[in-house]
């Protein structure tokens, strides 16, 4: 029998040692290599073989995890261990998800198709960006260069592969999705060239003719029939048997998946029915702020006439990408004087915005932030040129705001240079807390004065219609049997995005990653509830930094663990009187 001590003692050698083994697990996805920088030596395996070993490991972890007494455990390696039983419970899923929808990326975000923006076109942005850093340093390095290159012929051979094995499963993309899914692969096979070449300058001096000679061969004998045979796999009669209907509910267990999805993507409890109610509920909420702008503008119309006032305004309009970059820009600039009266720490990380790859302009709405990528590095928002310079720009404060500081960078950038967390920590990736986080700093750079103009507090009143109307839509498509077009025409009515945004995003919930889009106004919601429980059991002594370092110094983490984290800080705080 272990006396407490030695009890104590041999749960924290016992746990650091399952932290480990998840760390281990971890890195070996794409998501986290491209953090780290790690020179790629096989590119990523998307295999049902490949799945089914991810489980085992999930599943071997998960059993680990429950054996450990985490009453035992200082408070961070609890926290660390109770992310780690988080992932390990999403690991363990994935085989039995593998056939309806796959995480491609190896961070939580399943794609249905992999012929896919937010599937295959993500994870095929990122092995580029690992092959251009490939360094010719050493005898050899050009035989493994050549071995990627076919590598990546048989990557998007497995495309074809699981592409295969769901139509086999009756589980083909509808229709709408197909036509999108040929344009990406295309798209990319046309772009194979240019990401596979290796520039003369990353050579050495005396590089070799017969090197670059062998890369143009196995992109015509090896890469470019790979993506036929894909783009193949998605002939007229595969187009004959798809779907019209969208949604995840019609494909065999489809509606059980989509339901776990919702619980793992919010680390909630909430079944479709209740996050459909609560989009309904905020939109209400919102359209009643933008009626209150409407009336501070002196605007005598109904709703849609109103927003057809504010479009043509050509004040609040970009030409060029360089108008665009202005203007992101100037709300960087307005927000910077204020920061340090909100957070007790900055991250060293620069930041700044570029224009999103043309491959994924066409069915990505706004773009994605990318996370430095060393330490300290550069955190960069991607945004889609081509949707930006058509469109009004009254909503780029909020989306400065959310993406970069204090959203997306601040998160990000805090998290990969705190040197206390273990890796596992520092690389963590959790959908509720990354997209709440970024709400939540948007919301609270509403609260500070970021958002000066009527105009700009319409933007971020139509943002936050935007992300409100996925709760009713993504539910809808998905679990109530929404047609695509009920879906578009609910966001047509509430969301403000202009028709070609309406039309990328409705396939992105129903056809791409169904689930993930319900993360973003539910984790705001329960930060902001968690920031107000705080000011109110501390009254006179809550102090906003203090809970943003509480928030920012987990880390992401589920959504029931910040609280539980925050929590315990505010009784710290209590005991200190």
């Amino acid at each position: 029998m272990l006396n407490p001590n030695e009890a104590r003692d041999s749960a924290i050698i016992t746990a650091l040692g399952v932290v480990d083994h998840a760390w281990s697990e971890l890195r070996r996805g794409t998501f986290v290599q491209s953090r780290l920088g790690i020179e790629v030596a096989r590119l990523p395996d998307i295999s049902f073989a490949e799945a089914r070993r991810r489980s085992s490991v999930g599943a071997s972890i998960l059993s680990q995890v429950e054996a450990i007494d985490l009453d035992l455990l200082p408070h961070d390696l609890t926290l660390t261990l109770r992310l780690v039983r988080f992932r390990a419970g999403i690991w363990a899923r994935e085989a039995d998800w593998y056939w309806l929808a796959f995480d491609a990326m190896g961070f939580g975000t399943f794609a249905l198709f992999m012929p896919t923006a937010y599937g295959g076109g993500w994870l095929l942005s990122a092995v580029r960006r690992q092959l251009a850093l490939f360094a010719f340093n050493e005898t050899g390095d050009t035989d493994r260069y050549l071995a990627l290159v076919s590598d990546y012929a048989r990557l998007i051979d497995q495309f074809a592969e699981r592409t295969a094995g769901q139509a086999d499963r009756n589980i083909r993309m509808p229709r709408v999705q197909l036509l999108q899914a040929r344009d990406l692969l295309h798209r990319f096979k046309n772009e194979s060239r240019e990401a596979l070449t290796v520039a003369p300058d990353r050579l050495p001096p005396a590089r070799s003719e017969c090197f670059e000679r062998e890369i143009h061969k196995r992109l015509q004998s090896v890469v470019e029939p790979a993506f036929d045979r894909a783009i193949a796999g998605l002939s007229n009669k595969y187009e004959g048997l798809a779907p019209e209907r969208v949604g995840l509910d019609q494909y065999p267990g489809g509606l059980e998946v989509y339901s776990e999805m919702i619980k793992m993507y919010t680390t909630l409890d909430l079944t479709p029915e209740e996050v459909h109610e609560r989009g309904r509920r905020r939109m209400a909420e919102i359209e009643q702020g933008i009626r209150s702008v409407q009336i501070e503008l002196g605007f005598h119309g109904n709703g849609e006439e109103f927003a057809t006032f504010m479009n043509r305004d050509t004040r609040w309009r970009a030409t060029s990408e360089g108008e665009v970059t202005a203007t992101f820009q100037r709300y960087i600039d307005r927000l910077a004087p204020h920061l340090e009266n909100s957070f007790a720490s900055m991250p060293k990380a620069a930041y700044g915005v570029a224009a999103l790859p043309e491959a994924l302009q066409a069915s990505m709405t706004y773009g994605y932030y990318d996370p430095p990528r060393s330490d300290p590095g550069v955190g960069q928002y991607f945004y889609n040129a081509p949707n930006l310079t058509s469109n009004p720009l009254f909503h780029i404060a909020a989306l400065t705001y959310h993406e970069l500081m204090p959203g997306h960078h601040m998160h990000f950038s805090s998290q990969q240079e705190n040197r206390d967390f273990h890796p596992v920590r520092r690389h963590s990736f959790v959908n509720a807390y990354v997209e709440g986080w970024a709400e939540y700093a948007a919301t609270y750079a509403g609260e500070i004065g970021m958002y000066e103009q009527p105009q700009e507090r319409y933007g971020r009143l139509i943002m936050d219609a935007f992300l409100t109307s996925r709760l009713v839509v993504d539910t809808g498509m998905n679990a109530l049997r929404w047609s695509l077009e009920r879906a578009r025409d609910y966001m047509r009515q509430h969301s403000r995005l202009a028709e070609s945004e309406i039309c990328t995003e409705t396939i992105r919930y129903a056809c791409d990653i169904p689930g993930q889009a319900l993360a973003y106004k539910l984790g705001d919601t329960c930060i902001i509830a968690m920031r107000e429980r705080m000011r109110v059991a501390l009254g006179d002594d809550f102090d906003i930094k203090v809970f943003h370092a509480a928030v920012l110094g987990a880390g992401a983490v589920p959504l029931p663990v910040l609280e539980w984290h925050v929590q315990r800080e505010t009784r710290r705080i209590q005991g200190l009187k």
